[in-house]
């Protein structure tokens, strides 16, 4: 309900609002916690880290609210089972699907259009979520709106953004998640006075497969098989010259939690998992008509990551809450 930059609803915009939370910039999704970076805030969808979350270099997060069901901002210390941050966590949770009829809503904005349609595949069993957004500035670059003679013509930028859920209930203590992201940027500049073109793609992709069991009324645990994709490239020509750049990381990540509650005051919290990362950085190529010039091969580099953890969240009154953990 807080004014939209351009008419885009923006989780991050509300969020530069908080206290401790200050932006990065005017219009920019970045922000800063207590003086720490924009790298060291954990931005999780559905459990699944999202390492860039802007669109149009900074001014438009990736997150469709038409497709979020919560979002939890952690500021200082934060828990046990979240880590490899120092300045915050930002958790965010997409909407799980209406089991009981169809809806579908969209919109119309200034800068992007979005479609979100949601419903039982079986009537209180399984339900879906699909939620689509995308920019159309790239339409007016093009015929009618700019000529071939124009030099504007032949420059585009557009953005996207595609989230799907399903939630499938096998049993009262048994319930199934498959959710998934894919959202891309893609900018491209052309001068044909001068022979020089550019062309600038970066995006997520993320999935997430999550099992919830209920043992009994005091236990439950969820096991998630977790992936993570962001890759960012730049290539640049000129006449028949051609330079690319390329970089990105790749996580397949494995986890299993544990939540106990031994009376109504303590919810205990434990369980594990693990990281492999894939990390590729800088990696150049570059040409000339037919001649390929040998910048070396694509290096890449890997990462283990495991982590176990325990916590107490402890209700002492009703005014006040102890967090108490180790992680390793």
């Amino acid at each position: 309900s807080i004014p939209a930059f351009m008419g885009e609803v923006d989780v991050l915009k509300a969020i530069q609002l908080l206290p401790g939370v200050q932006s990065a910039g005017e219009g920019n999704a970045g922000f800063y916690v207590r003086g720490g970076g924009p790298d060291q805030n954990l931005v999780q969808l559905d459990e699944a880290t999202v390492y860039n979350a802007s669109h149009l270099f900074g001014f438009f997060s990736v997150f469709n609210s038409d497709a979020i069901k919560n979002v939890t901002l952690i500021k200082g210390g934060m828990p046990a089972n979240y880590g490899n941050r120092l300045a915050s966590v930002v958790d965010i949770t997409m909407k799980d699907g209406n089991m009981k009829e169809f809806h579908g809503e969209g919109g119309l904005g200034f800068i992007a259009s979005r479609f979100t349609v949601e419903g039982p595949i079986k009537k209180d069993t399984c339900s879906f979520i699909v939620s689509a957004r995308r920019t159309f500035i790239d339409l007016f670059l093009r015929e009618p709106f700019v000529s071939k003679s124009s030099s504007a013509y032949g420059n585009t930028y557009y953005f996207y953004d595609l989230n799907a859920k399903i939630n499938y209930r096998f049993s009262d203590k048994d319930r199934l998640f498959l959710s998934g992201y894919f959202g891309r940027d893609r900018f491209k500049f052309k001068s044909a006075s001068s022979g020089f073109s550019a062309d600038i793609p970066w995006g997520n992709a993320t999935a997430t497969l999550r099992w919830n069991h209920v043992f009994n009324n005091k236990i439950f645990s969820n096991t998630s098989i977790i992936y993570t994709d962001y890759d960012f490239s730049f290539g640049a020509g000129q006449d028949d010259f051609v330079f690319k750049l390329f970089s990105g990381v790749k996580d397949w990540n494995g986890k299993i939690d544990f939540n106990y509650y031994p009376t109504v005051a303590h919810n205990v919290k434990f369980g594990m998992n693990y990281i492999h990362h894939t990390f590729t950085p800088s990696t150049a190529s570059a040409s000339q008509g037919d001649t390929e010039f040998d910048l070396g091969k694509p290096y890449k580099m890997y990462s283990h990551d495991l982590a176990f953890y325990a916590l107490d969240e402890w209700s002492a009154t009703d005014k006040l809450t102890i967090n108490g953990g180790l992680r390793l």
